[in-house]
């Protein structure tokens, strides 16, 4: 930067002082209330959490996982869909069945023949001359190689675990002298996901030369001293079988990469190693500040040290035949401009010493030639299997070690009992035990099997009811569960292929989805079901227990279980929504106050996140400054049906500890209303007018 020295004549200019940015305020990413988890079989797609809407799905996971009668689609898939049909987005989990096999992969082998071969007669362009009859001419022998590509798979979870660990092998090829030959593994790559639709992708792998280029890349060639190849990542149609190239995240079909580690291409800077772009290229995971996309293929693990071996070797070997028309010279540090892919110099004319030896078991690679990854199944999925993975996964609701407490990234609110198995409805309760921003929807009923009667569904839900009251809400407070709720009751689902009964918590999925369903996190005003005309029965019908008498429900109703009532003889609504709380004075036995107070939970997490750190405000201003937040958090979100006040303080034992402070919430919410008394006094008519 210039000073002033003297009084020289001159201008010190400082350039441009910008006043014009501000602080950048990142959009807060917002989530609906109403945000289930379900747990898929898919025919695609990652195992973990994937928050999606909306043909996302089908994007993600495959068209077929969400078509009933599929072979990944079950009743909780039914659900799932019957949630997105609202556009609600929701978090879905891809289950792998404990017997599903490796992700599908690709080890590419060379086998590589050390021995003699024969060289032939060259025209002026430097391609093989033939004779009458259309055969090469031999002119003499020289030491070279005779090599072959293999391309195997990852059978086994065992073998698969070797992943990037193969060695050397003998190969299949002998000699006269009876040379055999070694097998060089070149790069392992697996498909991101398990699963046998990864049995559809695959690779082109071809050497660029000026008859399938054009031009070749002659400033980095000259610079880098490597030699360019094409790699393109395929998928086949399993309708078609027709093979079409898989684009880039820059909508590139094709890719130029290299064998040769730390190669930057000089004009466009790109760095093009094999073993950083295969896979890079084609999948954005990471910067989320763009949309999410996994690549076809998931990793890959290329031997460079086999590489180098063999390019030492095969560039030796044809050094004796080096002229003007070959890509590199005699000195080693050029071996990595030998095509060892197609085994041609730049202008398409053949090696002398570097022979193709095509069986059986060998692959040709070229721009035409797709090798697909094989070894990929999807495993046992039954209803049973379903269960047992849902089970495992809810345990991990009870570790407070686990990530599923990390209520920023794991923003699930609700989990539907779509129809499960005794022993895996009791443990979907595991979600509000550590979670207090979770609420649970079961039923007595069990997908495919007989319907119950209303003794046993009593039998079942008072089951229930015991196993939630292991996870009291406050023991602080002394408050026991109420974010979970029992619906009783199946019937069969309007327009669907199944003719089997799904519990009518499918009914409370739908009604809960179009009521605080919205992107935008609030609930629609005249969508709500506790009471006419949002309670009716719209997406059922032929429902079971169609009448329960009075003494029944004070029975179900000291249980928390919620029962049908008709509306008319062909209609029936939801009487009421009562969750499973003891207290029936209290407004936490409303199914709706229950979801409030958990979207409140996870406000304050978000408000401990936002002020967490914070070191510049008295403590009247920071109180201050939370309870704006808070309110501002909530402001619209409950359809004007609560007042909610929160109260934020710095109590003795908070101003002794100097970090920490305390942020009680008052929550004021209506009683759900369910009992009436009524009465007609009977009078003459003369009496009306007095």
């Amino acid at each position: 930067m210039q000073t002033i020295i003297n009084g020289g004549s001159g201008l010190v200019n400082l350039g441009t002082d910008d006043k014009s940015g501000r602080q950048y305020v990142k959009t807060p990413e917002e989530y609906p209330q109403h945000h289930p988890k379900f747990f898929i079989f898919a025919e695609s797609g990652p195992t973990t959490e994937e928050v999606v809407v909306g043909d996302q799905r089908i994007q993600l996971y495959g068209e077929k996982t969400f078509q009933e009668k599929s072979a990944y689609f079950n009743h909780a898939t039914k659900f799932a869909n019957a949630v997105n049909a609202e556009g609600n987005a929701e978090t879905l989990v891809r289950l792998k069945p404990t017997d599903a096999g490796p992700n599908p992969s690709i080890r590419l082998w060379m086998d590589v023949l050390q021995t003699t071969v024969d060289t032939y007669e060259r025209n002026s362009d430097n391609s093989i001359k033939t004779d009458i009859q259309g055969d090469p001419i031999v002119d003499a022998t020289t030491p070279g190689v005779k090599i072959k590509f293999i391309a195997t798979f990852f059978a086994t979870k065992q073998e698969a675990e070797t992943f990037g660990a193969a060695t050397i092998v003998a190969g299949d090829q002998t000699d006269a002298q009876m040379n055999v030959s070694q097998r060089y593994p070149l790069f392992d790559i697996d498909h991101s996901f398990f699963g046998k639709d990864g049995n559809l992708a695959g690779l082109r792998l071809w050497a660029q030369t000026e008859q399938n280029n054009g031009i070749l890349p002659s400033k980095m060639m000259a610079r880098e001293k490597a030699y360019p190849y094409g790699l393109a990542v395929v998928r086949k149609n399993s309708d078609t079988g027709n093979v079409k190239p898989v684009s880039t995240v820059f909508g590139e079909q094709s890719i130029m990469v290299t064998f040769k580690e730390n190669v930057v291409d000089p004009v466009t800077l790109k760095r093009l190693y094999i073993g950083e772009r295969a896979v890079a290229d084609y999948q954005n995971l990471n910067d989320l500040r763009y949309p999410k996309v996994f690549g076809e293929f998931g990793r890959i693990h290329v031997y460079q040290q086999n590489i180098e071996t063999l390019l030492t070797l095969f560039h030796g070997l044809e050094t004796p035949f080096i002229d003007a028309s070959y890509d590199f010279g005699t000195s080693v540090e050029d071996k990595h401009l030998f095509n060892f892919i197609t085994g041609t110099t730049g202008t398409g004319a053949p090696y002398h010493s570097f022979i193709f030896s095509d069986t059986g078991n060998s692959v040709r690679l070229s721009q035409s030639t797709n090798v697909f990854a094989r070894g990929g199944s999807d495993g046992t999925m039954t209803h049973a299997s379903h269960a047992a993975l849902v089970g495992e996964y809810m345990d991990r609701y009870l570790d407070p070690s686990d990530e599923l407490q990390d209520v920023a990234y794991h923003v699930e609110s609700h989990f539907y009992d779509s129809g499960y198995p005794l022993a895996t409805k009791k443990k979907l309760f595991k979600a509000i035990g550590l979670r207090k921003d979770t609420v649970v929807v079961v039923s007595p009923s069990e997908f495919g099997q007989p319907a119950l009667t209303a003794s046993e569904e009593y039998s079942v839900a008072a089951s229930l009811r015991a196993e939630a009251e292991l996870y009291p809400d406050s023991e602080y407070f002394g408050t026991g569960p109420f974010r979970a709720l029992i619906q009783g009751s199946a019937g069969r689902i309007r327009g669907s292929q199944y003719t089997e009964r799904f519990p009518v918590t499918y009914e409370i999925a739908i009604k809960s989805a179009r009521f605080m369903g919205a992107s935008n996190g609030r609930w629609k005003a005249g969508n709500g079901f506790a009471g006419q005309p949002g309670s009716i029965i719209e997406s059922m019908y032929d429902l079971t227990i169609p009448w329960t008498p009075v003494s029944i429900r004070n029975r179900n109703w000291d249980i928390g279980l919620n029962w049908l009532q008709r509306e008319d003889r062909s209609t029936f609504f939801l009487p009421c929504t009562k969750t499973v709380y003891q207290d029936e004075t209290s407004i936490l036995t409303s199914y709706t106050n229950a979801c409030a107070i958990a979207y409140c939970h996870k406000v304050l997490a978000k408000i401990q996140r936002q002020f967490s750190g914070v070191d510049n405000l008295t403590m009247a201003q920071f109180n201050e400054r939370v309870n704006t937040a808070f309110s501002a958090a909530i402001k619209d979100k409950f359809d004007g049906r609560y007042i909610i006040i929160p109260k934020a303080e710095f109590t003795s034992m908070d101003q002794i500890r100097g970090f920490s402070w305390t942020l009680p919430v008052d929550f004021f919410g209506p009683n759900m209303r369910t009992v009436m008394t009524g009465y007609i006094t009977s009078r003459r008519i003369e009496d009306y007018a007095a």
